[in-house]
């Protein structure tokens, strides 16, 4: 991923930091023979893509856990009105272009 970033350079950032912070990214940075700019990249990428995984990820008790497969290995059941109605909405706030649906 951070080749790609490397390709498209269109974006900046400018930030005031303490000097002494500076430093110590500079230290970093040098020690595994990268610039600064590449290391500020780097950290920050790798911190991102953990925060956005971690918003993807559904934490379950035990006790969830077997909820959800007790769910899930039941037999289907039709559905209700309110599902039947909630189904029929989500398809025309489609169709209505409100609701823009990405796979």
């Amino acid at each position: 991923m951070h080749k790609q970033m490397e390709a498209i350079k269109n974006a900046r950032v400018d930030m005031r930091i303490p000097q002494a912070l500076k430093d110590i990214w500079q230290h970093a940075a040098a020690m595994r023979g990268n610039s600064l700019s590449d290391y500020i990249i780097n950290a920050v990428s790798d911190s991102a893509m953990r925060d956005v995984e971690r918003q993807h990820v559904i934490h379950l008790t035990v006790r969830d856990q077997m909820s959800l497969l007790d769910a899930l290995n039941a037999p289907p059941r039709e559905p209700n009105e309110r599902m039947k109605k909630a189904a029929a909405d989500y398809k025309k706030a489609i169709e209505e272009g409100k609701l823009v649906v990405r796979h």
